[in-house]
């Protein structure tokens, strides 16, 4: 075997290149640092303090010579090999390797490099960019803390000081920026054995590393041991690049003759006219045996080589490892399969997307992101989904906008689905229910005469448990209470009709499921009525408001404060004389109108002991009279009256006329005089 290139790629602190170093020298391989190079670049970039951010400031690399050999690396033959891992250089190599024009130049020289003999070459692009066809790829790595740890322990045991922190904080920022570069960012490459290493030491990470080289020595050994008069068509080569040409290039298969490839047999992208700039010498590529000539009269044989197979199977490899990463992958539909779903292609491989697995309206020549879900290796099919991406969308919004959601918001969603016990609400991506007694703050019977499915409605959030909104309609509309208060103010005159007569008062209906009391003491001035005996349900009463406590959803009334009160007007004390005017006359006592307010005379009040009979046989309605207060009470409206006394008084005073006055003396004899005679 003329040739064996191993690519091994890892990140930052992976231990890539002590591993290398212990496992070429026993192995007997070259190893080529191809970090140590570009750390090299960066350490003559900050040595002449040029804009490391400038790629045509680089120009100095074509004066540069950076030499690895004997694992030490020169730069203009100075041993640099302890000065580029500063952590200056570390910081600030992510940078310098960023720009085409110094990878370029480091990628040529290190494919020179590879081109004789056992190379094991390391770095962060080798397996996908360096190196795409050597012949065993292996992607180093370890956690992040694992790989600090190993630094910090390298640069501490040299004597530098150094932090741990600080060490893992720089591998991190390492890590983002070598992965998400434009130009070859770090990544294991499809075909390359994933290796993780944190929980291995240095002697078990060589010894797995020389394992997996020895296993693939010996089958490439078993596998490139040909011999002409046993190639065969399609038998599977490898061969570098010897000359290019326009439409053909030669390999070196190994053999006694050279390989021949067309371009037609190199790509199958029909805008490429030409090999210049896409293949070059030192090229390895993977290929198959088209054809084989007859001997021609020299004895010759051409062999003509392809790589279309290669090539469908690498395209294949990529749908194996979305598969494996879990990646998401760009299709182009190219057509539809009728009643099944459509044929998608995905870098020149032909996928399967179901009905049921696609949005709807799908056009021809549309590109959209699938998932693969099933792969047959064997046929290299493969069926794809749309439908989970979308579902996995939709779930995400979801979450977003349920968090987003607090009580108390107020929000415009539509109506999807209209029940008995309320509507079902939805927004963008969460719905909630509004219960029928949350629709609105009166009774609403038939929902399905007001609402229906699509309406839009704005709704408050008054509850929010396990994934799961309330809304309320009603909270965002005046209660009856309020809506009646803004049409009426305390003193208003205001109608209501009397819906229920309770010990203590009216209730009056004032509007629509709204309520007032008339308390019995806001009846009447007069303390004695009894609206029991004048008031029915469904009466209507004409009354004025006192006060109104919407919140507590309570009115009250007053009738009196509507009416006259005459005993305002009345200024009387016990003993007055009063006029009066018979009103009514009854067994009891005579009703009068005194005072301008309603008073009584007792019977026992009204005739004196001289009189017989009753009250009726002396006194008529209409009858002018004079009496005297005998009790008058105004917060009572009572007002007892007596004509017996005023007589009693007059008859006093008759008498009193004959009475002996201190001028005249009067005697027995002149007393019974008219007798004695």
């Amino acid at each position: 075997m003329k040739n064996f290139v191993v690519a091994l790629d890892g990140p930052a602190g992976s231990g890539k290149s002590s591993i290398c170093k212990l496992v070429a020298s026993k192995l007997g391989f070259t190893h080529i640092d191809t970090g140590a190079m570009y750390r090299a670049v960066t350490l003559e970039a900050l040595r002449r303090n040029i804009n490391i951010d400038d790629e045509a400031a680089y120009v100095f690399l074509k004066d540069t010579r950076i030499v690895y050999k004997d694992n030490k690396i020169y730069l203009n033959e100075e041993d640099v090999s302890e000065e580029i891992r500063t952590s200056e250089v570390t910081n600030h190599v992510s940078t310098c390797c960023k720009f085409a024009y110094v990878r370029d130049l480091m990628v040529e020289y290190q494919r020179k490099s590879a081109q004789h003999g056992k190379v094991l070459m390391d770095g962060r692009d080798i397996g996908t960019v360096v190196l795409p066809n050597a012949d065993l790829k292996i992607f180093l790595t370890a956690s992040p803390e694992v790989r600090a740890k190993r630094r910090y322990e390298e640069i501490t045991s040299k004597g530098i000081e150094a932090t741990y922190e600080t060490i893992l904080e720089e591998i991190k920022v390492r890590d983002y920026k070598d992965s998400h570069r434009d130009i070859a960012p770090l990544k294991k490459a499809t075909d390359a054995i994933l290796l993780d290493t944190s929980d291995l030491n240095m002697d078990e990470v060589s010894n797995k590393i020389i394992e997996l080289i020895n296993e693939r020595l010996n089958s490439m050994e078993n596998y490139m041991d040909y011999d002409l008069k046993k190639l065969k068509v399609k038998d599977q080569v490898k061969g570098t690049v010897i000359q290019v040409h326009e439409k053909e290039i030669l390999l070196d298969i190994q053999q006694e003759t050279e390989g021949i490839m067309y371009l037609d047999h190199y790509t199958n992208d029909k805008s490429i006219s030409s090999f210049y700039g896409l293949v070059k010498e030192g090229d390895i590529i993977e290929c198959e045996v088209a054809r084989i000539s007859n001997e021609d009269n020299d004895g010759h044989r051409h062999i003509y080589l392809s790589r279309l197979h290669q090539l469908s199977k690498l395209a294949f490899q990529e749908v194996l490892a979305a598969k494996e990463n879990n990646e998401d992958i760009p299709v182009t539909v190219t057509n539809l399969i009728q009643n099944k779903g459509y044929s998608v292609e995905y870098k020149g491989n032909r996928l399967f997307l179901p009905l049921s697995q696609a949005p709807q309206d799908l056009k021809i020549k549309s590109t959209l992101v699938v998932r693969i879900m099933e792969v047959n290796e064997a046929r290299k099919s493969a069926v794809v989904s749309r439908r989970v991406i979308d579902q996995e969308i939709y779930q995400e919004e979801k979450a977003k906008e349920l968090d987003s959601i607090q009580v108390g918001d107020v929000l415009t969603g539509k109506v999807v689905k209209v029940e008995n016990f309320g509507l079902f609400i939805r927004f963008n991506y969460n719905q909630g229910l509004l219960r029928l007694n949350q629709y609105a703050h009166t009774f609403t019977k038939d929902i399905t005469a007001l609402v229906h499915v699509g309406d839009e409605i704005e709704v408050k959030v008054v509850g929010k448990e396990n994934g799961k909104l309330s809304l309320s309609r009603k909270a965002l509309l005046d209660t009856p209470y309020e809506a009646y208060a803004k049409t009426v103010k305390v003193g208003q005159t205001v109608k209501g009709k009397v819906t229920n007569k309770l010990p203590f008062g009216l209730l009056l209906e004032l509007a629509a499921d709204v309520k007032g009391l008339l308390h019995h003491s806001e009846y009447s001035h007069n303390p004695n009525d009894n609206f029991n005996d004048f008031v029915k349900i469904g009466d209507e009463v004409e009354c004025a408001i006192l006060k109104m406590d919407v919140e507590q959803e309570k009115i009250s009334l007053s009738r009196k404060a509507l009416m006259d009160n005459p005993w305002t007007r009345v200024h009387a004390k016990n003993g007055d004389i009063v006029n009066a005017v018979v009103t009514e006359v009854t067994e009891n006592g005579l009703l009068v109108d005194a005072l301008g307010v309603d008073g009584f005379v007792p019977a026992s009040e009204a005739l004196t002991e001289n009189q017989n009979g009753t009250v009726k046989d002396y006194y008529a309605a209409g009858d002018q009279i004079s009496c005297e207060v005998i009790e008058i009470k105004p917060a009572e409206w009572k007002l007892r009256l007596s004509i017996k006394r005023i007589k009693e008084q007059e008859e006093r005073k008759s008498y009193e006329q004959y009475l002996e006055s201190e001028e005249t003396t009067v005697t027995l004899g002149d007393m019974f005089k008219d007798t004695l005679k």
